[in-house]
C-alpha cells in the first residue's frame, strides 16, 4: 500500500515530469529529425583496466542512479566483493556498516581527492559521507586489494576506497537542486560556479539542506543535515595546480535501534523502541527520541602538484580536520558524586585505578516522574597532516620512480557526563552547565609517519609491467584517562618494511592478467585508548598486520568488458578486551587503571574469495552484473588454550564465519533508455544468509552456538527524465527511485557496537546485535543548470 504522503509527492513529481516532457517536445520540432545520437562507450577504467591490482570505478552515472543527496557510500553496493548497509533508504550514521573482502570499515582505509578522512567508526569516527556532497563527487575509485603505495591510511589492511570531487566548471553555472520523498523527506541544494576567472582560477561554492523523519519511529526520531563546501582551483600553464577545498558538515540525527533476532522475526518492521514519551523512567529507557546525537565536522585541505621538469613531477597535500559533537542515552536513574566537583579524584590505588568520592544512585523507575538521567558523550578531535610525493619517470629507461611521505597527528577527547532530566515527565530537558557526575575523561594522541617507494618497471613495453615498492610505518601513542587511572600511557610502534609486488601482463589485444603480493600494517585503532579503560601493556601488544594475495584477468571491448578475480586476506591478528590475569597486580607492569581487563592480541581471520563482473553498453541498453563468493572465518584455535579464551571473551568462537559475511552475494542492473532523454533502470541485490554473531555466556564464556540471519533479495526502480540545453536552461532532469520495491522484510546489518560482546540475559537472549533494514522507499529529486 502506499501511503497519502506518497501519493501527494508522486502526484508532484508526476507533474514535473509532464512538464519537462512538454518543454524536450517543443524543443524536439525545432531539431533536425535525423540529428545523430551519441552512444556511451564503455571505458576500460571501470573495471580496472591498465592497473596490476583489484581496482573498480564508479562514475558520474553510478553516483547518479541513487536519489541525488543520498549517502555516497550506498553507490558502493555495485562493487563486486563489497557489502553497504544503512538504517534509512538514504543513509545512515549509527547503523553504516561497510565490508569490503571480509574486512569491516574500521580496517578498509577512505581517502577524500587522497586526504584521508580517518577511522570510520560512529562514535568518536570520521566516516567519509561526513565531508562529501554526493552531488560534487565525479568518481570513486575502490582498490579492493592493497597492492598500491602512497594509500594514505593505517585502517588500509585489505584495500582503500578514494572519493574524487568535481573541479569547478569552466563556465558560470548554478544548480539547483531538490527532493521529496517518504518519511516526510526533503532537500534543498544549490551550487554557483564561477567558470574560469582571469588568473585561470575557478571557483564554486555549495550549500544543502535535508530532513527526514525516522521511519521505524517518525513521531519522536528525525534526522536533518546541513552542508557547505568550496573549492577553488588553479591550473598553470605547465601542467601544475593548485587545489583548495573546504567541507563543513553539521549534523542531527536520532538513528536506529539493534534487535535481537528473536525481536525481529516477531515483529520485522520495528526496531523495538517507543514511539510516545511516557514520563515512566523505565519505559522511557526506550523512547527512539534519546537515541542519536548530534555533530560538526570540519575539513580543509590543498591539492598541490609541481611540475618541476619533463619528468619530475612533485605533489604535497596538507589537510585540517576538527569535530565537535555528543550522543545521547536515557538513563533511569540519577546519580551524583558526593560533593561539589564532578571530577573530583581523591587519590589514586596501588595499582594506579583512580579513588573518587562515593557515587549516590537514586531510582525509582516504575513512578511516572522517578529520577532519570540523559547520559551524555561530548567528543573532540583535531586531526593535521600532509602527504607529498616525488615522482620521476624514465630516469632510468622505462621506469617510474615514486618517493613518498605521510604525516598525520592530533588529539581525540570523550567524556561521559550525567545530567539530572528535570522534570522527567514530559520534557527530555536536562540542567545545563556542570554535570552531576562524570564518569570519565578520555585524552589520546597518535601520531602517524609512512615512508614508501616504489619502481613502476614497464619490462616490455604496453605488455608487461612491474610495480615493486615499499612502506614503513612509525606511529606513536599517548593517553590518559585521570579519572580512571594514573598511568600516561606513551609509546611507539614501528612496522618492518612491507612489501607490494604486482605484475601486469598484456598477452593479446583486450586481455590482461594481473596478480600481486602486499603486506600491510595498520598498528593499534583509537578506539583501544578511547573505548574502554582495559589495562594495556605495550611490550605485549601486537599491531594489526595483513596479507594479501590478488589475481585476475580482464576483457575490455569498446562495448562490453568482463573480470575474473580471485584473493586471499589473512588479518594476522587483532586487539580485544579480555579478563586480566588475576595474577597480574606489580603497579609496574600495569600501564592503564582497570586490573579487571586488559587488551590483548587476538587471533586473526582469513578471507578466500572470487568476483566475476560483466558490463554492456549499447544504444537502447546498458547491462551491468556482479558476483562475489567469500569465505571469511576466524582463525581457529584448540579448545582449552589461552587463544581459544581469549576469542570467546570478546563474543568470536575460534574457526567461526566472520560475522556479517555472506558467502555470495550479486548485484545486476538493467538500464533502458528508449528515448534520448529517458533512462528507466531496475536493480536486484541479492545478499544470502550469514553469520550473525557468536553466542556466548558471560562470567562462565561458554560457546553457546553460532546465530544465522536469514539472507534477502532486493528489488528497486528508477526512471529520470532529462531535458536538454534551452535557452538559459544549460539542463534539467526529474527523478524517482523505489528502493525495496517487493516492501521485503530484512536484517540490513551486524552493529559493530555489540558484535564481539557476550550475550548479558542467557539462557534468555537479551543482546541486540542487528539493524533492521529499510522498508519501501520513494524518492522524487529535481535538478536544473542555468
Amino acid at each position: 500500500m502506499i501511503s497519502r504522503l506518497d501519493k501527494r509527492w508522486l502526484q508532484t513529481a508526476s507533474g514535473v515530469a509532464l512538464v519537462l516532457a512538454g518543454a524536450q517536445a517543443a524543443q524536439a520540432e525545432d531539431a533536425p529529425t535525423d540529428a545523430p545520437r551519441s552512444d556511451i562507450i564503455v571505458t576500460a577504467q571501470k573495471l580496472g583496466a591498465g592497473k596490476a591490482r583489484a581496482t573498480f570505478q564508479l562514475d558520474r552515472a553510478d553516483i547518479d542512479d541513487r536519489p541525488l543527496g543520498a549517502d555516497i557510500t550506498q553507490s558502493l553496493e555495485k562493487v563486486p566483493g563489497v557489502k553497504v548497509s544503512t538504517g534509512d533508504a538514504r543513509g545512515g550514521s549509527f547503523s553504516f556498516e561497510i565490508f569490503m573482502r571480509g574486512l569491516n570499515k574500521e580496517q578498509i582505509g577512505f581517502t577524500l581527492d587522497g586526504i584521508p578522512t580517518g577511522d570510520a567508526r560512529f562514535n568518536g569516527g570520521s566516516p567519509p559521507q561526513r565531508f562529501i556532497e554526493s552531488s560534487n563527487i565525479g568518481t570513486i575509485v575502490v582498490s579492493q586489494s592493497a597492492g598500491d603505495v602512497g594509500a594514505p591510511s593505517r585502517f588500509a589492511l585489505g584495500g582503500f576506497i578514494d572519493f574524487r570531487s568535481d573541479d569547478p566548471a569552466k563556465t558560470f553555472t548554478v544548480t539547483g537542486e531538490g527532493g521529496v520523498g517518504s518519511y516526510n523527506y526533503h532537500r534543498e541544494y544549490l551550487r554557483v560556479d564561477t567558470g574560469t576567472l582571469p588568473g585561470n582560477i575557478a571557483m564554486y561554492g555549495s550549500f544543502s539542506h535535508q530532513y527526514n523523519d525516522n521511519w521505524a519511529g517518525p513521531n519522536a526520531r528525525r534526522s536533518y543535515r546541513d552542508h557547505g563546501e568550496f573549492k577553488a582551483v588553479k591550473l598553470f600553464d605547465n601542467g601544475s595546480f593548485l587545489k583548495a577545498r573546504v567541507s563543513y558538515n553539521s549534523q542531527f540525527d536520532n538513528d536506529f535501534n539493534i534487535v535481537t533476532l528473536p525481536q525481529f522475526l516477531a515483529n520485522p518492521k520495528s526496531d523495538g523502541l517507543n514511539d510516545v514519551l511516557t514520563g515512566i523512567p523505565n519505559k522511557d529507557l526506550y523512547y527512539g527520541g534519546t537515541f542519536g546525537g548530534e555533530r560538526r565536522d570540519f575539513l580543509a585541505y590543498i591539492n598541490g602538484k609541481a611540475v618541476l621538469g619533463d619528468h619530475v613531477t612533485l605533489t604535497a597535500n596538507p589537510y585540517y580536520q576538527t569535530l565537535d559533537g555528543y550522543s545521547l542515552s536515557y538513563q533511569n536513574a540519577h546519580r551524583q558524586l558526593t560533593g561539589s566537583d564532578p571530577y573530583a579524584v581523591t587519590g589514586y590505588n596501588a595499582t594506579g585505578g583512580a579513588i573518587r568520592p562515593a557515587l549516590v544512585t537514586t531510582s525509582n523507575p516504575n513512578v511516572y516522574g522517578g529520577p532519570a538521567d540523559m547520559r551524555v558523550t561530548p567528543r573532540k578531535r583535531e586531526r593535521y597532516g600532509a602527504t607529498g610525493e616525488l615522482k620521476v619517470s624514465d630516469l632510468i629507461p622505462r621506469n617510474t620512480l615514486r618517493f613518498g611521505a605521510w604525516y598525520d597527528g592530533g588529539t581525540s577527547t570523550e567524556e561521559r557526563d550525567y545530567y539530572q532530566i528535570i522534570p522527567s515527565t514530559t520534557t527530555l530537558a536536562w540542567k545545563g552547565g556542570t554535570p552531576s557526575y562524570v564518569a570519565y575523561n578520555r585524552w589520546t594522541s597518535i601520531s602517524t609517519l609512512e615512508l614508501y617507494a616504489q619502481d613502476s618497471f614497464q619490462i616490455i613495453p604496453d605488455v608487461l609491467r612491474l610495480d615493486a615498492g615499499i612502506t614503513w610505518y612509525h606511529i606513536r601513542y599517548k593517553a590518559r584517562s585521570p579519572l580512571e587511572y594514573s598511568a600516561k600511557l606513551d609509546f611507539v610502534q614501528t612496522s618492518p618494511v612491507q612489501p607490494k609486488i604486482a605484475l601486469s601482463l598484456k598477452p593479446a589485444d583486450h586481455w590482461e592478467i594481473f596478480g600481486g603480493y602486499a603486506q600491510n600494517f595498520s598498528g593499534i585503532s583509537e578506539d583501544a585508548f578511547l573505548g574502554s579503560t582495559a589495562v594495556i601493556q605495550p611490550g605485549d601488544l601486537k599491531p594489526l598486520q595483513s596479507i594479501n594475495y590478488d589475481g585476475g584477468i580482464r576483457y575490455t571491448r569498446s562495448h562490453y568488458a568482463f573480470s575474473v578475480q580471485g584473493y586471499h586476506v589473512h588479518l594476522k591478528n587483532g586487539v580485544g578486551i579480555v579478563p586480566n590475569d588475576p595474577t597480574v597486580t606489580d603497579p609496574i607492569d600495569i600501564q592503564r587503571g582497570n586490573v579487571a581487563t586488559r587488551a590483548a592480541s587476538i587471533l586473526g581471520q582469513s578471507t578466500n574469495g572470487v568476483e566475476f563482473s560483466g558490463l554492456a553498453t549499447y544504444k537502447w541498453v546498458d547491462l551491468y552484473a556482479s558476483y562475489s563468493y567469500q569465505r571469511a572465518h576466524y582463525d581457529n584455535a584448540a579448545v582449552g588454550t589461552l587463544d581459544r579464551k581469549n576469542l570467546d571473551s570478546v563474543g568470536i568462537i575460534a574457526g567461526s564465519d566472520v560475522r556479517d559475511i555472506p558467502r555470495n552475494s550479486l548485484y545486476a542492473e538493467v538500464t533502458l533508455k528508449p528515448i534520448e532523454p529517458l533512462r528507466l533502470q531496475a536493480n536486484v541485490n541479492h545478499i544470502s544468509s550469514r553469520v550473525g554473531g557468536d553466542i556466548i555466556a558471560p562470567n562462565t564464556y561458554q560457546e553457546v552456538a553460532i546465530e544465522r540471519i536469514p539472507g534477502y533479495t532486493l528489488v528497486g526502480l528508477s526512471a529520470r527524465y532529462s531535458l536538454a540545453k534551452h535557452g538559459p536552461l544549460k539542463n534539467a532532469s526529474v527523478q524517482l527511485n523505489v528502493d525495496n520495491l517487493l516492501n521485503t522484510s530484512y536484517l540490513g546489518s551486524v552493529s559493530s557496537a555489540t558484535a564481539t560482546a557476550t550475550e548479558t540475559g542467557l539462557p534468555g537472549r537479551s543482546l541486540g546485535r542487528y539493524f533492521v533494514g529499510a522498508p519501501r522507499t520513494f524518492t522524487a529529486s529535481f535538478q536544473a543548470k542555468f
